[in-house]
């Protein structure tokens, strides 16, 4: 079995025995929510940013269950250091942020950030056996409210079996996906229980969580009934998603929403905390960005030299695709690694021409092999450029650009056009066409994100029964066979098989097959035909997919179909030729595939 925490790396690793996360940026990155749709409203959700200072980085997600408390997984507040041990990730490099949209310039995507006060866990460090227990459970203490934030009150019962559900995240919304622009915006979808117990509650239905959406809350009639876990088998629909169930935890939760920050009133100091006890924060503290003398006027406590003048700056990392400055500022790099938050924000992606660093949407206008172009910082090692973008180093950091400028070897995972690119001198066709710089494996050996097949890794995790595969290699378990003229992954029928599924004879025997009425076998309904397509008979799109022997394929509209092949026309006994087969079958695919486009839309 193959495990996925879902917590979506900061260009570091962050690894576990159950899957961790391989060197991936949160990125403006599939799977927000899988199959979900765009959430700007449900406020209460929010970003766990680890910013990475101390080590690991890395985005999960949250629920405000109070004024003060965050509900969030606990993988997502613990890290491995150096050793390979797990310690909690330090507060101040954890970040709360109020918003949507964590990613992109949108001026509307970040409300109000925050540091972590305090975190309250389960026992002991920790450990993926806190996974299968149950206890992956956090809840992280704000210094102060967020203003006008919305809760959520938390489950005191389980959910019962087949309740609608609802599940929200930051996480990737694309599966088989390492692009920019696939997680880091908050998604919503729809799905059910399947099970639950005291520990853990599987859920199976038209969305799925993913890498990202870790802590995100599991709702129940507007009650947050679980909290983003695990998934087994990657993300799609015939993965299986565990949340850790939260009714278990209620004593500890409950000790959590009775946190009130302490306020021994005193003078208000510049240092983000409201000393005077009047709910107000650094009033009279000079904001970012306004000028001033000294350290102390400032609200982040830092006044520095900037081209405006003397002014009041925040830290950031200019590495990270996280935008951790506030709209209308960008974070202006001072050393690899090192930046400040300055006036002024561009909206230029990273490879566009520039002149100053103010145009560019990373804040970094630089000259890389006699062009001068927008290129966000990066490292070398962790591979965390996205949009078409590689990080080539400089000898002290690296910058991501186009790859037509690169003038170096390529790293694993780079956009290529031909072997002598890449460093491993392997560059191999990706699954949607595009050729990126691969390397040799063995089975567990590539990256989060990749899996091995026939000893190169390829783009994509390893797949579950009844998914599509093309080798065996890609299969989590069982075999790569053929069935209705598709390749699935499949069990043999050694065993029983697991609802859903039943034994059908394969290319390679008998296998279990997902349930349903075979290619070409009568049907009244989408819902019975494995392929899930009827049109009088089962059928199949086969425009990039060519038909089994024995069907033909058949233009309907837009679309074409597999049917079987047709028997000559005959004469009618007028003299004229009866209506073609192909003609009829053409007409109910088209409608068929018109009414399954209809539902899915509707859905």
């Amino acid at each position: 079995m193959r495990h996925w925490l879902s917590t979506w790396c900061v260009g570091v690793l962050v690894v576990g025995s159950l899957g961790g996360c391989a060197s991936e940026p949160v990125e403006a990155i599939e799977s927000p929510i899988i199959n979900g749709s765009r959430e700007t409203r449900a406020e209460y959700v929010v970003a766990v940013v680890n910013l990475g200072r101390a080590g690991a980085g890395g985005l999960c997600s949250g629920t405000m269950i109070g004024p003060y408390a965050v509900l969030t997984a606990k993988h997502c507040v613990y890290q491995d250091d150096a050793s390979g041990r797990s310690v909690a990730v330090p507060l101040s490099d954890l970040l709360i942020v109020r918003g949507h949209d964590v990613i992109t310039d949108d001026p509307t995507g970040v409300v109000d950030t925050m540091a972590a006060f305090e975190v309250r866990t389960t026992s002991g460090a920790y450990a993926d056996s806190d996974l299968e227990n149950g206890r992956d459970i956090a809840v992280i203490l704000l210094p102060r409210a967020f203003p006008g934030i919305p809760t959520r009150r938390v489950g005191t019962a389980l959910p019962d079996i087949g309740a609608a559900a609802v599940i929200i995240g930051f996480g990737k919304t694309n599966p088989s996906s390492s692009a920019e622009g696939d997680s880091g915006l908050k998604f919503s979808g729809n799905t059910r229980i399947e099970d639950r117990g005291s520990r853990l509650i599987l859920t199976r239905g038209t969305a799925n969580t993913c890498q990202g959406d870790s802590g995100g809350p599991l709702l129940v009639d507007n009650r947050v009934v679980g909290v983003t876990s695990f998934g087994i088998g990657g993300c799609g629909s015939r993965s299986q998603h565990y949340f850790t169930s939260v009714p278990q935890h209620l004593t500890m939760i409950n000790s959590a929403l009775d946190f009130e920050p302490a306020c021994e009133e005193s003078t208000e100091v510049c240092d983000s905390i409201d000393n005077d006890c009047d709910d107000l924060v650094d009033e009279g503290c000079t904001l970012i960005g306004d000028p001033c003398a000294r350290d102390e006027e400032c609200s982040r406590g830092r006044c520095d030299d900037t081209p405006s003048g003397r002014v009041c700056v925040r830290d950031c990392d200019p590495r990270s695709a996280i935008l951790v400055c506030p709209p209308s500022f960008h974070c202006s790099a001072t050393a690899c690694g090192e930046g400040r938050c300055l006036t002024g924000e561009g909206s230029a992606p990273d490879g566009t021409a520039c002149a100053m660093d103010i145009e560019c949407a990373s804040g970094r206008c630089a000259e890389v092999n006699g062009s001068t172009i927008c290129a966000r910082q990066c490292d070398p090692a962790a591979g965390d450029c996205g949009g078409g973008t590689l990080c080539e180093s400089d000898g002290t950091c690296g910058s991501c650009i186009p790859p037509e400028l690169s003038t170096m070897p390529r790293p694993f995972g780079a956009p290529c056009d031909a072997d002598g690119d890449c460093a491993s001198m392997d560059c191999a066709m990706g699954e949607g066409g595009e050729p990126f710089c691969t390397e040799a494996c063995t089975e567990d050996s590539c990256s989060d994100g990749y899996h091995c097949r026939e000893a190169r890794c390829v783009r994509g995790d390893a797949v579950t029964p009844g998914e599509p595969c093309v080798h065996t290699d890609d299969c989590a378990e069982g075999e790569c066979v053929g069935i209705d003229g598709d390749m699935v992954c499949a069990l043999d029928c050694s065993a029983d098989c697991e609802a859903g599924f039943e034994c059908e004879p394969t290319t390679d025997g008998d296998r279990c097959v997902p349930a349903g009425v075979g290619l070409g076998e009568p049907c009244m309904n989408h819902g019975v035909c494995r392929t899930g397509l009827c049109a009088g008979t089962c059928t199949r799109i086969c425009d990039t997919s060519p038909c089994p022997e024995g069907f033909d394929c058949v233009p309907a509209g837009e679309v074409s179909g597999c049917f079987p092949a047709a028997e000559p026309m005959m004469p009618t006994e007028s003299g004229g030729c009866a209506v073609g087969a192909s003609g009829a079958r053409g007409s109910l695919l088209a409608l068929a595939f018109g009414m399954l486009l209809m539902r899915r839309r509707r859905s």
